[in-house]
């Protein structure tokens, strides 16, 4: 596999900049609710992220925004609630309604992280065909490209790697054919889709042990490039269907698999809260649910249960050995001493309770979610208060000595970190959607309370009491299974109002918050323009004047400064018609320096548009200041930040990434 990453010039020292900047594995892992050793459940065989979790801090009341792939993903990686993302399903691309959100790699690639993704990391569904491009230094479409074993070759649907299913689809996808059928694939799919599969085959013939070559490929690249690294590796088990290798099923005795203790509905409860497990009656070897009460009347068979549940735990135990090996490279390595690690599922699973299977509720074994962060450094153990999605980007932030984005709405664990006792906050808050109604449910220490609010009620609008549906509230003390709703019980009025204060203020907090945004829509941001400084980066014309244009080793482009007619600012357009050997063949050096003190931080204001440049402030001894930059086929308006790590001059240089149309317009820079 060949990859291009940016590294050093030839002969140059790696730089103190580098060295100090520690790196992030940012391991996602699909479905996986809390079921794991680490999380007190003995009888799961997770070793590799129970030995994560001894080094590092394993937060136990954790809980998604959103019960739901896209829209936790989008949260998670933005640092911001659903109802400011605007992503509440599976079919919104987060882009589309909020084009300027600023997401957590995104960010850390302006601040001179390389940012690679393998996997499953956002929801495919909710991003542009380039999983989010302004994410990412490497194409997603590079990153994902798998290389299965000869001897077995790719799964069918990317999940079902035994040639007996193979063999099934093939004559399904030809009966199709023959039938003059357009959609070959969803032909065979309604008629073979099993749920579970059981195969005696290695881990690289899943899609996952695909997934982990990549991640343990790209891991030993970019730990030779001297450029620190953001690498998120999204594994898609324990999601539906339960594929997995034959030795991890046998990790396991099926008739002494936990069977959920409570498969009922919740006494004087709420029927908007349940839902009919549509995404398991997809798979062709569920019983089919007709109407709504059914799923309390027609239970899934106990041996079909216990199927489900067996696959549940040889799928976790599968993605559990995949983490292993990431963290053995990551030590092979000798990165672990400066790599941040965290581990998280995307949501909880329901796996029989309240007669539910899957997610898509605001009960607690669907938001509550697994979530281990090691900092080299801190001390381990446990935390048990509430923390949520919404605090991973300034936690991260935090740890590895970034500026924390002042919009996000979350906040940072790291005093969490370094004092378990330390209160981060008073709840989470999860969301979901049945139609038009919207629940909002607020997760305590003890308590959960949720209100179903009607008329598409969002929190970008002031509480109003006639919109409220229904309630629901649970105390996990007395009644972890949720099988009472203490709402209306009249002793509990005085804890109920308490609760309602609660949430009443987070909708006070969500107005401010949201202020000016309308639904899906960032807020409005009033367009700052600096005073102008020279210091040798102004685009004039002739170019030459303030900049050296580097195009060599095979190189062509075309540098032209041209003026914006309405501001009269000049506009540098290049045109790269051909890529040189190395990044720094294709490029500009400022003939300017700028003075700066240790700590000092520079701004630089600029509009622009066309593909990746990358942004480096040189000092005179060598050190570098790293930031990369996306801008889309429309003019956008950046800052880029850069702080000083010495009393230095330093001096601004761009390289121009890929092939294709620039245009860039320095509005400013000042001197923080």
């Amino acid at each position: 596999m060949n990859h291009l990453f940016f590294g050093l010039t030839a002969g140059m020292t790696l730089s103190l900049q580098a060295q100090d900047k520690p790196n992030v594995l940012f391991i996602a892992v699909d479905d996986l609710k809390p079921l794991l050793g680490c999380y007190g459940q003995d009888y799961m065989i997770t070793p590799h992220i129970d030995e994560l979790a001894g080094n590092g801090v394993i937060f136990t009341n954790a809980h998604c925004q959103q019960a739901v792939s896209g829209p936790t993903r989008a949260s998670l990686l933005t640092g911001m609630r659903p109802d400011y993302t605007g992503v509440w399903d599976l079919k919104t691309r987060m882009r589309d309604v909020n084009p300027d959100i600023l997401a957590m790699p995104q960010y850390f690639k302006q601040q001179g992280y390389q940012t690679v993704a393998i996997g499953k990391i956002y929801d495919p569904r909710c991003v542009d065909e380039d999983y989010d491009r302004p994410s990412w230094s490497v194409p997603y479409a590079k990153s994902a490209n798998y290389i299965y074993p000869e001897a077995y070759g790719e799964p069918a649907y990317s999940y079902y790697a035994s040639a007996e299913s193979k063999q099934i689809v093939a004559r399904l996808e030809e009966e199709a054919r023959e039938k003059g059928i357009r959609e070959v694939r969803n032909y065979a799919i309604e008629k073979y889709k099993p749920s579970v599969e059981c195969a005696d085959y290695p881990d690289e013939a899943y899609q996952d042990g695909q997934i982990c070559n990549n991640a343990l490929s790209y891991m030993k690249e970019m730990a030779g490039s001297g450029e620190p690294f953001f690498l998120a590796v999204g594994f898609k088990r324990p999601h539906l269907p339960f594929s997995a290798p034959k030795k991890y099923w046998d990790l396991y005795d099926r008739d002494k698999v936990h069977l959920a203790e409570y498969q009922k509905a919740v006494k004087g409860g709420v029927d908007i809260a349940y839902h009919k497990h549509e995404e398991l009656q997809s798979y062709t070897d569920i019983p089919k649910i007709e109407s709504f009460s059914d799923i309390f009347t027609k239970l899934i068979p106990e041996d079909k249960q216990r199927e489900l549940i067996h696959g549940y735990y040889a799928c976790v135990s599968f993605i559990d050995a995949q983490v292993g090996k990431l963290m053995a490279e990551l030590q092979e390595l000798g990165l672990e001493k400066n790599t941040i690690v965290i581990l998280w599922g995307d949501h909880g699973w329901h796996l029989g309770d309240h007669a539910l299977w899957c997610k898509h509720t605001n009960f607690e074994q669907a938001t509550r979610v697994p979530m281990i962060i090691s900092v080299p450094g801190e001390q381990p153990g446990s935390y048990s208060m509430p923390v949520e999605f919404v605090d991973i980007f300034p936690t991260l932030c935090d740890a590895m000595g970034l500026d924390i984005p002042a919009h996000l709405q979350g906040k940072s664990l790291m005093p969490a970190i370094q004092d378990k006792n330390v209160r981060i906050k008073d709840f989470a808050v999860s969301q979901f959607d049945r139609g038009n109604n919207h629940g909002y449910t607020i997760r305590t220490d003890r308590y959960r309370f949720t209100v179903w609010m009607k008329d598409d009620y969002r929190t970008w609008m002031p509480f109003e009491a006639d919109r409220v549906l229904d309630c629901e509230m649970y105390d996990y003390q007395t009644d972890p299974n949720e099988t009472l709703n203490l709402y209306r019980l009249p002793e509990y009025e005085g804890l109920v109002n308490e609760m309602w204060e609660r949430f009443t203020g987070f909708v006070k907090t969500q107005n401010q918050e949201l202020a000016g945004a309308a639904p899906g829509k960032p807020k409005k941001k009033e367009k700052t323009r600096p005073q102008k400084t020279d210091a040798g980066i102004a685009f004039t014309d002739p170019l030459d004047q303030n900049w050296q244009v580097n195009v060599r080793k095979g190189a062509i482009a075309q540098f032209t400064v041209e003026q914006d007619e309405e501001s009269e600012d000049n506009i540098l357009h290049v045109v790269v018609d051909q890529l040189g050997e190395n990044p720094w063949d294709l490029g500009m050096n400022g003939k300017g320096s700028i003075a700066m003190k240790k700590g000092q931080q520079l701004v630089l204001h600029l509009e622009m548009s066309g593909p990746e440049v990358k942004f480096i402030l040189l000092s005179e001894t060598g050190e570098r200041v790293i930031q990369s930059l996306s801008g889309g086929k429309k003019m956008k308006n950046e800052k880029l930040y850069f702080r000083a790590k010495k009393t230095d001059n330093w001096n601004l240089r761009l390289q121009f990434l890929e092939k294709g149309d620039y245009r860039i317009k320095i509005l400013g820079m000042e001197l923080r």
